[in-house]
């Protein structure tokens, strides 16, 4: 027997929230009314009222409005993502976004970069055929053979460690708070997971890096109350909380086997 594991990707691009109340309810019923009246009083001056044409076309018109409003909240309904939807689907829009500090599919600037990459200890091979070991990493000053530094600025550079290739960028970094087919924003609705290393330990398999922050991106994540982006307050926890830091300090650790993670 074997495991299967599907993973979709949804391409359509509009994020709908649409929580309906008595107040969305009234305005709905406003609105068709008004539609109503507006029709009654059309027709009035048009064919007069109380004929049998006016019946006719009143009723006519009556159900044209009807499967309108019909088909228009179908259109909605259909854009609304079911609460049971696979949590390995993905949509278009969030992969491609940057919502609270995520790395966007495709981005290849340096805060992409994936901090393990050519870390102390691993091989770099640069485009040039150079091929040299890492004893210090990112520390400007040091002799260009032993630091990180020429390899990451080299885009053609690969890295290894103990025969094991080590990714450029965070591969997996596009898909962070995009399961469940979730929207290209950090909404009340759909909060995002907070970036700060501090909180790894907190959400635990929840949490992955955001973009690195460095001089080129300082993390400010430019909230705006009503819009986002918006983080869970704690990992226990439904309430959220303004997103404070769009970005993740450069913290690298290693495994007994001195592997970075």
């Amino acid at each position: 027997m074997h495991n299967t594991t599907f993973d979709y990707t949804i391409s359509f691009e509009k994020d709908v929230e649409f929580y309906p109340d008595a107040i969305e309810l009234a305005k709905i019923v406003f609105s068709v009314l008004c539609v109503m009246f507006t029709m009654a009083i059309s027709l009035k001056y048009h064919v007069g009222e109380g004929t049998k044409k006016y019946r006719k076309n009143f009723v006519l018109f009556a159900l044209i409005t009807l499967i309108t409003v019909q088909y228009y909240q179908l259109w909605f309904a259909l854009l609304t993502v079911p609460v049971d939807f696979p949590a390995t689907a993905r949509r278009w829009d969030c992969l491609k976004s940057s919502k609270g500090g995520k790395v966007a599919w495709g981005n290849s600037q340096t805060h992409s970069t994936n901090p393990c990459f050519c870390h102390v200890n691993a091989t770099c091979s640069l485009s040039n055929g150079q091929v040299f070991n890492v004893t210090v990493q990112d520390k400007a000053g040091y002799n260009a053979s032993e630091t990180s530094d020429v390899c990451i600025l080299d885009p053609d550079a690969t890295c290894s460690f103990k025969n094991n290739d080590i990714e450029r960028l965070l591969e997996s970094a596009p898909q962070r708070d995009c399961n469940a087919a979730r929207g290209a924003m950090c909404s009340p609705g759909q909060p995002c997971t907070p970036c700060e290393w501090s909180r790894k330990e907190e959400f635990g398999d929840r949490w992955s890096r955001c973009s690195m922050c460095n001089s080129n991106n300082d993390g400010k994540c430019d909230f705006v109350p009503g819009v986002g982006p918006y983080c869970y307050k704690s990992a226990s926890s439904r309430e959220v909380v303004p997103c404070t830091k769009c970005c993740t300090e450069k913290v690298i650790e290693y495994d007994t086997d001195g592997f970075c993670f």
